[in-house]
């Protein structure tokens, strides 16, 4: 599904976004990068190692989300939905402790990318507007973490009876 999403989406951006040759080419590379990557780790699904293709499914992505919300200029309004999906990846392919992992990377790029780029309108202090900021993604992505991990815990506990 993400090959397919990696391959689809790569002319949505020609057309979606004011054409730009450089933005266009980074989507192109880290899509055709994601394509490539994507079609390894089926090879590896096919070889049998399941868990190594999970791990580097749910950590290249991180990479990837992260690299491109940290140098793609954009909101981190925008970006919050990529670092989710990650977040729900690693919950339910890799378990706990990757999701708690995750989600502390993940919520540490956000609030860094949120402070970087705050810009208050004239009047407001930078500091009140950096934490209004982050109020308006960081409540509602760490509820989403919580609910992945009581999920898995009571997966945890079915699985104990």
């Amino acid at each position: 599904m993400i090959l397919v999403a990696a391959i689809v989406s790569a002319p949505v951006f020609l057309v979606a976004e004011e054409f730009d040759a450089k933005h266009s080419l980074i989507v192109l590379a880290s899509n055709g990068v994601c394509a490539v990557l994507c079609l390894v780790l089926l090879w590896r699904l096919r070889l049998g190692e399941v868990e190594l293709a999970a791990r580097t499914l749910v950590w290249g992505l991180l990479i990837l989300v992260g690299a491109l919300a940290t140098t793609n200029g954009e909101g981190v309004h925008v970006n919050v939905v990529n670092f989710v999906l990650v977040t729900v990846l690693a919950s339910v392919l890799l378990g706990r402790r990757a999701l708690l992992s995750v989600a502390g990377i993940s919520a540490f790029l956000m609030v860094f990318i949120a402070w970087r780029q705050a810009n208050p309108p004239v009047g407001e202090g930078l500091f009140e507007y950096r934490l209004e900021t982050i109020a308006q993604f960081l409540p509602t992505y760490l509820v989403v973490v919580a609910i992945l991990w009581l999920r898995d815990r009571g997966a945890t506990a079915d699985s104990a009876r």
